[in-house]
Order: C-alpha cells, then structure tokens, then sequence
C-alpha cells in the first residue's frame, strides 16, 4: 500500500484472499472479546455482561472495507454500537491502539485491553467500554455510538461543519464522513429527520450505510411486503431517492454473481431481489441440509425450476448465503463510488448475514446470544493460534502481516498530521487571543433608554452586536469592539424555525449559511420586505446562521457536531442555538450525546416556563435536567446576561470549561425593571463607601439604625465588579439585611432563594415581610448546577455554605428550667429558606438538605393554563403573596423547634460563637478514602 489515497482502479490490484484473512482474524478476535467477557468472574446477581457477536459479525467486511482499503485518517466514522468489538479488532491488527500523546500501546496494553471489554479500569489500564467511546484506545474520528440513530446523524453535522469551517478560511483537511447502521435501526426518527436536511445542504462528503441483516433484537424483521411493494431494502432506496440521495445496493457476492451466469440464473436474480420475501429468505437461511433446502425452493418457487435442476444442493446452500455484504472488494467499490458525488450524500445499503461465520448465523434469537467454549475452541485453532494466547496478529512475515503493516502505517501517520494541524490551529488562535490582551467582561449592552427589556431581548442585542463586529471593516471598529472581532468571526448560530421569534433577526438577516441553489427573485420582482430578514441561503464568509425546519433533534446534534471541531481541530468554532425550552426534550437524546460526546455549545432555551403566560398549558413545564457536562444559567437582569454570556464565550474559546462544556441558557419574555438592580445593590451594608454603623431602611426606621439612604454607597463599577464574580459563581444577594439594625437570624430572618423572573415575586415578597419586621435577604440563583447541582457538589457545595454564608448555624435563647439544675429550655433556631423559581421543584428542592434547615419549595407542581404572568403565577402558588406564606410557614415551624441543653454547654456555645470559632470540616470527623474517579 502507498500513501496515496486508493481509486476504484487499485482495486484490481488487492489480494482478496490476504483481505479474507485479516478479516477472519478480525472475526475471530471480536468474537474472543466478547467471549472473555463474559465468562469473567463477577458477583452473584451481577447483570450479564452481553455483547454481540452476531450483529459484530455481520458488520465484519464492510468495516473491513473500511479500515483495510477505503478510509483514510481525516476521516471519520460512524458505526453500530453492537459492532464496536470489529473496530477494536481491526485497530488492534493495525497496530492503532494509542494513548492520549499519541504513543503506541504495547504488545502487553494491546492484550489488555481486547480482554478488557465492559470492564472497569481499576488502576489505568487500557480496556474498553460497551460501545464506541471517547475513553477507548482507538477512538480516533469515532463518533460515540451507546445510542443509535444518532451518531449517524452527528456525521453529516459534522461534515457540515467541516464545510462551514473551509467556507470561513479555517485550515480543515479534506474528510470523508462514514456512518453504518443497523436495517432496524434505520426506522429510527432521528435519522429521517435529518435525510431531506442533508440532501438539501448538499453534503456529498457524507456515506451512510445499512447493514442490512433482516433481524432486529427480538428476532426476524418481518415487513409488511405487499403494502411496501417490495422488501425494506426497497422501501429504504426508494425513500432515500426520493428524498435526493444516491443510493447503492450491495446484495450479491461473488458466488451467487457465478450463478447468475448459469442457465436460468436471470430467474434466480430476480427471485433473490424482487420475489423472496426477507422473512422466507430466513427460514430458508436456517436450512443446513442441502438437498432439503433445494427440494423446499424448487416446490414453494417453481418459476426458478430450469436454474435449481442446473445447480448442486452445496451450490444453492452456499450461494443463498452469499450477501454482497461479506466480499471486501465489492464494498469497497460501492464506496469509492459514493465519494464521486461531490453535493449529495449516498447511501448504501449492504446485504448482510447476521452472526456471519458462527454457528448461530441467521438464528432469530441470535443479537444477544453467546458462542459456547468448543465454538470457540474451533475458531481459535483455525486461526492457528496455540497454548494459552488469546488474542495475537500474524507472523511478521505473512502477507497479511505486511500489508497491516503498510496500512496502518499510513492511517496513524494521518492520524498524527491531523493531530498536528490541530495544535497549529490551536496555537494559532491561542496568539490571536493574546494578542488583544484578554477578552473584556461584557458586550457592554446600553439598557437604559430600554422600557422594561427581558433576557430574551438580550440575546438579540448580544448576538447582533457580536454580528456586526465579525463583519465590519476592523478599521471601523473602536478598541473594545476590537477585542471581540475575531470571537464574532469564530461565532455562528442556528434555530429550528425560530430564529425571528428568539431575537436571532440580525444574526440571520442576509447571512444564512447554505447550499446557494436559489437566486434572490423577491428582490428581482420588486416584492421584498426588508423589515424581514433576508433568508437566501449562501456560503459567503459572512454567513453564519444555519436556517432549520422544526427540527429540534436536527438542530441539537448540528450543534453538537460544530461544537466539537474545536476539539476535532483545533478551530474553536462557538455554535450557539435557540429553541424554545419546552422542546429541548424533544431532543435531549442528542442533547445527552452532546455532553457525553464533550461538545462545546450554548443552547438557549427561550421562551422558557409558566412565565411566557398566553401559551398556556403545553409550552409551561420546564424539567431539571442534571446531567455531567452540563452548567445551566438562568439570568434575571440583562446585565448578568451579559456577563454570563461573555464568560462562557472566553471559556470556550480558551479551552476553559471542562466540565461545563455545554451550557444551557433559560430566558424569557417577560420585561423587569433593570434599575432594581443597583436599587437594591446599594442598599446593602457591604457596598456602602464607609459605614460606621447599623443601617436602617427609610421607610421602617429602627432603633440604634442609620437610615441607609443617607449613607453613600460605592460607585457602580466598584459594585458591579464584586457582583459579577458572584453571578457567575450561580448566585448573589440582591436584598441583604446583614447588618441592618434589628437583624435577628434565628428570630426574624428567612433566606429567600429566587431563579429568573421569580426574582420579581421575590423582592415583593422581601418588602412585604419587612414591613412585618421580617427580615428576608433576597439570593438571586443564576446557576442551579454551580450552585446546589453537580457541578456545587464537586466541591462540598462550599460557595453556597461558606461564601454566601447560608449554614445551618443553631441560635439558642434561653427559655427557662426544666426542672433539673443542670438543664435549661432553649428555643434552637435556624434561618430558613424559601426558593421560588418557575420549573420543577428539582430545580432547586436541595437547597435546605444541603444547608440542614427548613425549606419550603415555591415550584410549578401542575400543568399551566394561559393568563397574565401574574394570574398564573398565582396559579401556581409561586407569586409573592406565596412566598410570603412560604416564609411564614418555615419561620413557625422553626420558631415550634426546642432544645434542651446543658446550662454549661450553653454558656460555652455562646463563647465559642463570640469568639469566631471555626467550623472544622466534616471530614475532619468522619475521615474519607480518597477516589479519583474524575475523567
């Protein structure tokens, strides 16, 4: 093999017998996998371990194809999940198993790891999970596959945002896009969604393939044939034609190409594609004694009587299971061709044996079904492997040995120039950026002059401003605008079919990012709205919005899939989508994959809960969804919007957020009062310029209380600058008392934690019981997941308890005797909490476990109805006439606690707290083993 790319001509020249045997190798390696597996020792009343060795098997030669002759190391590949032990067995044959620098595993690790299928790594070595991983040896340009129909669809994404990246003069090399699945596994929705998008796009460097097997998980795939007109090979070339794809069929292998060329074999041909019925073809499959099965087809089939009296019983048994599927050169053929197609996408579809090479081949039961210790046996001493090796490759000087030597060879010295041109990408932006000097904190959005703006409003004002920095003149721009011009230019957006309704308008107008197949004729007739934005599609540097149909699943995975060039490439492509929040379930399959995949996104859920109130019922229910990966913001003034938007721009652009790569925004359109802010804000005893004493409001003067009116606070920006590091830990204090004359926490003081537009009860509420003589801080959460979520938790939840200072500390009063000298009565207080926010108590329902007080969840519990904003949340019990009662109900409960203590305890408690003891740690108490299990 040479280092050049392989044409349909080469193929004359491979050696079908030395191809066969590296796949026979392969089988039999796929097939030991699973086998050791699954005789490992393991607890009584373990799950099985499983795997497949059928469904491996089928997929054995079109993988072969691929590894062996078609693919090269820029490409990237698709596979069945059930097939993944045939991929690790043709890596490990060429020698492609490597760690993260890029160093091959030895002959040992190499070992280790094939015995490693579906096992834990306890101490670091290499093993492999069920299904294609980021965390495998060999998962270089492998698509994860623990879910099907996705990955293929993550593909042809992928291949757009290849495009995308070339179209904008990024350095992108040239790749072919591969994906395989399984025949019942192309009924999956997810992927026709996404057939006509791809056809349309005009995505030519896209090849999906069938394995077309006939048999499902529960057995043989029986297809309603007389309504189809014909079988599902048919229905899917058909659909796929349809829908402007090109479509290959791979059916017949060489033996049954020899029997067509016999007397009758025309007949034969057309039997086999047009007249056996895929479920007669099995039962037909399952006949091992030939003359029964020739004397079956000749009296079922009388229309191929002239071929069958010309062919031998053997000759009939062993080309009925002749699929087109297991010869090497065929397929590869079909795939030379389906990369003529230069902008359209192709599929082919592969005729297949399921658990080809086994004794279990065709069997209906046979997806999860295991070989026995003498079939293995078997195929072992085939391979001419002896003694206790398992797992082993060919003699150094076999031509099969060469040619896996040659071979891969070329894939990994691919594999490390596409790793090369990754860190050149990554050192040339990581230049650029330091080149301006650091990314400012905000956009720097004027909301002053705006009535009553809502997050939503925001986006728009955040996402044009950024557009237009990306596609000005840089001589045009001032010195702030500058620092964001090459972010604007790496920034690029999508919608299914909300763009208008989601603020996006100048982000899309007249830079739709598309396959240019229409001219522009509203405007050539004189009809154009240009209050609208301009939809026709182009591939102009300046285009960057992608124009979907209501596609959600399409969208997510196409943000997925731009999300990871970044770390595919090194170019740090930064996709941001809008949709509306409800129906991100409607994709959180692929949104799921998007975080287990490490993609690097922004999805923006907007309009997002109860709050957009005239909806109603069905668009209301916002879910908690904690998943790795993930950080969900959920900003309430536009200002925190603006910061956490720009935090999240830096982060990823430099490769800042593991661990939070995705991020989820909620916004909404209801408008808020943005001078509230900084209202509140100075009013607070921290952000006074020199308070000498207690405060006071104006409005309910208290004794030995300044009235904070009269005291200076700090300037903006001084304040702004401590409270954008609190936002962007997930939560702040809008209301305060701390430090308020009267302030009694265990007597007359409740935290009120508040998320998004609730934030408006919230502060009604505050007031309210103020004039009680109730003390209620307002904690604004504009992260659930770092503040009490995952991402909290990783760290003890520590800015929750110790810098927000929200503890479970006990305040005791005495009360009096109990009847003993040594003990006294004591009312044991601590400060509760209420939390509203518009979603699913989930949301934020830990807040008081954590701390260890009493709390009381202010949360959507029932479905919507439509109204005003005000009406619903009433509804709901969620507005501020609800919170206040919430607060009333956890402050009784509190004030109902007693203790009874020891007059000495007491005494010292009370010193102790005086002196400003420290809190040890608990694991000071309860010392823990340390386990690293982070990846």
């Amino acid at each position: 093999m040479s280092g050049k790319e392989i044409t349909l001509k080469d193929l004359k020249d491979l050696n079908k017998d030395t191809l066969d045997n590296i796949a026979k190798r392969a089988h039999y390696l796929a097939t030991q996998m699973i086998f050791q597996a699954n005789i490992r020792e393991k607890d009584k009343g373990d799950p099985k371990i499983g795997g497949h060795q059928s469904a491996s098997a089928s997929a054995l030669h079109i993988m072969g194809a691929l590894h062996l002759i078609v693919k090269s190391g820029f490409d990237h590949i698709a596979n069945k999940p059930h097939a993944s032990p045939t991929d690790h067995s043709y890596n490990y044959l060429l020698d492609l198993f490597l760690k993260s620098d890029f160093s091959k595993l030895s002959e040992e690790e190499k070992n280790t790891a094939m015995m490693g299928l579906r096992k834990y790594s306890k101490n670091g070595e290499p093993v492999f999970q069920s299904y294609h991983s980021t965390y495998d040896s060999d998962h270089h340009n492998f698509f994860p596959s623990g879910t099907v129909g996705i990955p293929p669809v993550q593909a042809g994404y992928m291949a757009l945002a290849y495009r995308f990246a070339k179209e904008h003069n990024y350095d992108v090399p040239d790749a072919h896009f591969w994906a395989l699945s399984g025949d019942s596994e192309f009924r999956e929705g997810s992927m026709y969604e996404a057939v006509p998008d791809f056809a349309e796009r005009e995505i030519g460097n896209l090849t999906w393939m069938v394995d077309y097997n006939r048999q499902s998980l529960d057995g043989h795939r029986i297809v309603n044939q007389k309504i189809m007109e014909g079988t599902d090979a048919d229905r899917i070339e058909k659909s796929m034609a349809a829908n402007g794809w090109e479509v290959i069929q791979v059916r017949h292998g060489s033996k049954r190409l020899a029997l067509f060329k016999k007397a009758g074999g025309d007949a034969f041909k057309k039997f086999l594609e047009h007249e056996l019925f895929d479920y007669e073809l099995q039962a037909f499959l399952l006949m091992h004694d030939p003359k029964a099965l020739k004397a079956a087809m000749t009296k079922d089939h009388p229309q191929i009587k002239k071929f069958l009296d010309g062919v031998s019983g053997e000759e009939l048994y062993e080309g009925l299971r002749d699929f087109g599927g297991h010869d090497m050169i065929q397929l590869a053929e079909a795939m030379l061709k389906s990369k003529e197609s230069k902008r359209k996408p192709t599929i082919i579809i592969v005729h297949t044996l399921k658990g080809w090479g086994l004794k279990m081949a065709a069997q209906p039961g046979n997806h999860s079904a295991l070989n026995n210790q003498e079939e293995m046996d078997e195929l072992k001493a085939k391979q001419g492997i002896k003694g206790e090796t398992l797992f082993a490759g060919f003699d150094a000087k076999t031509p099969e040995a060469k040619y896996l030597a040659a071979r891969g060879e070329k894939l990994y010295s691919e594999i490390k120039a596409q790793n090369a041109l990754k860190e050149k990408n990554k050192n040339f932006f990581a230049q650029e950026f330091e080149k301006l000097g650091g990314f400012p904190e905000k956009l720097d959005i004027n909301t002053k002059m705006a009535s009553y703006p809502h997050t939503q409003w925001m986006l728009g004002q955040l996402t044009a401003k950024l557009t237009r920095i990306a596609n000005a003149d840089v001589s045009k721009l001032n010195d702030f605008e500058k620092k964001w011009k090459t972010a604007g230019e790496l920034f690029m957006t999508m919608a299914p079919d909300v763009g208008t309704s989601t603020n996006l308008n100048p982000a899309m107008d007249g830079k739709i990012f598309g396959a240019p197949t229409v001219t522009d004729v509203e405007a050539e007739f004189g009809v154009k709205d240009t209050k609208l934005p301009d939809l026709v599609p182009g591939e102009e540097e300046s285009d960057r919005f992608l124009r979907f149909e209501i596609a959600e699943g399409n969208v997510m995975s196409c943000v997925g899939s731009f999300g990871r060039i970044r770390d595919t490439l090194g170019v740090p492509v930064m996709p941001l989508m809008t949709v509306y929040d409800f129906f991100i379930k409607r994709a959180l399959d692929q949104y799921f994959y998007n975080l287990y995949w490490k993609s690097s996104f922004i999805c923006v859920g907007t309009p997002s809960g109860v709050t957009l109130s005239p909806e109603g019922a069905q668009h209301g229910w916002k879910s908690d969804f904690q998943i790795p990966g993930q950080i969900t913001w959920e900003p309430f003034f536009c200002l925190e919007l603006d910061w956490i938007l720009c935090e999240t721009f830096k982060r990823h652009l430099l490769l800042d957020n593991a661990g939070r790569n995705g991020t989820l925004l909620r916004l909404v359109t209801r408008g808020a009062e943005q001078k509230d802010m900084n209202k509140y804000l100075n009013k607070q005893l921290r952000f006074k310029a020199n308070p000498e004493s207690k405060l006071a409001r104006a409005e309910f003067p208290v004794a030995g209380g300044v009235n904070e009116e009269e005291v200076a606070a700090k300037s903006e920006a001084e304040i702004h600058s401590v409270i954008r590091e609190e936002v962007l830990k997930g939560a702040y204090y809008l209301i305060d008392y701390r430090g308020y004359a009267g302030y009694e926490p265990g007597d007359n003081v409740v935290n009120i934690f508040s998320m998004g537009s609730l934030t408006t009860e919230a502060i009604k509420a505050s007031e309210d019981l103020l004039s009680r003589g109730i003390y209620a801080n307002v904690i604004v959460v504009t992260s659930p997941d770092l503040l009490c979520g995952i991402l909290a938790h990783e760290n003890d939840y520590n800015y929750l308890r110790n810098e927000l200072g929200v503890t479970s500390d006990l305040y005791l009063n005495r009360q009096g005797d109990v009847g003993s000298a040594d003990l006294v009565m004591a009312s044991g207080r601590r400060v509760p909490i209420v939390s509203v926010h518009d979603g699913e108590p989930g949301l934020l329902d830990n807040l008081g476990s954590i701390v260890g007080v009493r709390h009381e969840s202010c949360a959507v519990r029932k479905h919507s109805k439509c109204g005003r904003p005000v009406e619903i949340y009433h509804f709901h019990q969620i507005d501020a006439e609800a919170v206040v009662e919430a607060c009333g109900k956890v402050l009784s409960e509190t004030a109902l606690e007693k203790v009874i203590v020891n007059k000495q305890t007491m005494e010292e408690t009370a010193q102790a707290t005086a002196a400003g003891e420290q809190r040890p740690h608990w694991t000071e108490l309860w010392p823990s083993k340390t386990q690293n299990q982070k990846h």
